[in-house]
């Protein structure tokens, strides 16, 4: 009996949670929507990393390499990178490298969060996470992915619906990473956002994450390097 009054405490936690943090202002797409025209846009690329408690930390602000394949990657698409604003549109890249099984999870585990305070302005607990290590097999790229599973369940959460009432396959009480040994993984979360004015803002996400990397300790960016790259331009490669 205690079990299932703690149970429902939890789920009316998540709930309050989920709708005082809503943002009436904030409609968010998956990326594979955007559907805008061509123009120019302004980069931010941040790196992560976790610590000692699991917890996502800001590791560095800029990524000279990682800039350079975003750029290529989009020109070639009619996108024209600029120095700095005003542009049509504002992208975001948030790369993590990490041993996974180390990560501070949420209640339903199911993300690892962005630091709010690295994040800065603009900061949304519906944009800034990173999905735990179910990969898109990009040999079949119109598999579905977890980022579209977890939109399938979100209105459920924060209507008060029960955690355990998931999609499939997305498995809420397993580890995120389930190497032995403890391999490093990476993580991409890439936002485009249209400029415009008015207070509704709308914001076109991607997630995905890598193969497993090297077992290096602590998981140094460079582990991950490639399959981040790789990972980073199949994402936008498809999207755009």
């Amino acid at each position: 009996m205690q079990r299932k009054v703690l149970l429902a405490a939890l789920v009316a936690l998540v709930a309050l949670g989920g709708c005082a943090q809503r943002d009436p202002n904030l409609l968010v797409r998956g990326l594979g929507e955007f559907s805008r025209a061509k123009g120019d846009y302004t980069l931010t690329i941040k790196t992560y990393e976790l610590d000692a408690a699991g917890n996502a930390r800001l590791a560095a602000s800029e990524d000279a390499s990682t800039r350079g394949f975003v750029e290529r990657s989009l020109a070639d698409k009619g996108y024209i990178l600029k120095a700095s604003g005003p542009a049509r549109y504002a992208m975001q890249v948030h790369l993590l490298c990490a041993d996974t099984r180390k990560a501070s999870l949420g209640l339903v585990a199911e993300e690892v969060r962005l630091p709010a305070q690295a994040v800065g302005a603009g900061y949304s607990e519906d944009i800034h996470y990173w999905l735990p290590d179910q990969k898109m097999d990009m040999a079949n790229p119109g598999q579905s992915t977890l980022a579209s599973r977890r939109e399938e369940m979100s209105p459920r959460l924060r209507a008060g619906g029960s955690p355990h009432e998931r999609a499939p396959g997305v498995h809420v009480d397993a580890p995120m990473g389930k190497q032995e040994p403890a391999f490093c993984q990476g993580r991409v979360l890439v936002t485009l956002t249209p400029a415009g004015p008015g207070p509704l803002r709308e914001v076109f996400v991607g997630r995905r994450a890598t193969d497993d990397c090297a077992a290096v300790p602590n998981c140094p960016l460079t582990t991950c390097r490639t399959a981040l790259e790789q990972t980073l331009v199949y994402e936008l490669d498809t999207r755009f």
